[in-house]
């Protein structure tokens, strides 16, 4: 009678956990996809963040320096540099964003790698390439 007690209740623990990890799964399984997504989401907003921190740092150095051609080159190098990794998460998350934000930034960093760079256009690209992206920042962070 004791064996059968126990054994009887070794079962219904056995099946009590099953069931109970059975229930669970689909919560861990949003669980994981939301953690993805704001995962990916800081991920951009970083990216986002080197690059308008580039476009600062090519802007400072063009208003301290507008004759040092090999230090506006370094700049707009690095400005590409930090849009790439982040280029393909912006044209998933809004094609439209991505190819605005484009129509400035890639003749930017064009410029700014020239032997002789322009620095009045540059600095025109600079800020609306800035705007673009403050715009795109901020849609997102609302979404």
């Amino acid at each position: 009678m004791k064996k059968s007690n126990i054994l009887l209740l070794s079962v219904f623990l056995i099946v009590a956990v099953m069931l109970s990890a059975c229930g669970s799964g689909g919560d861990s399984e949003s669980s994981s996809e939301e953690n993805e997504q704001k995962s990916n989401q800081a991920s951009l907003d970083k990216g986002i963040e080197k690059v308008l921190t580039s476009l600062q740092e090519l802007k400072d150095s063009i208003e301290t320096s507008p004759d040092d051609t090999e230090k506006i080159n370094s700049k707009g190098k690095s400005l590409s540099e930090n849009w790439e990794p982040v280029e393909k998460k912006v044209e998933e998350r809004n094609p439209d964003a991505y190819e605005n934000i484009e129509e400035s930034l890639y003749p930017l960093i064009s410029e700014a790698q020239k032997e002789k760079p322009d620095t009045n256009k540059v600095t025109k690209l600079i800020e609306e390439t800035t705007k673009k992206l403050n715009q795109f920042k901020d849609k997102i962070s609302s979404s």
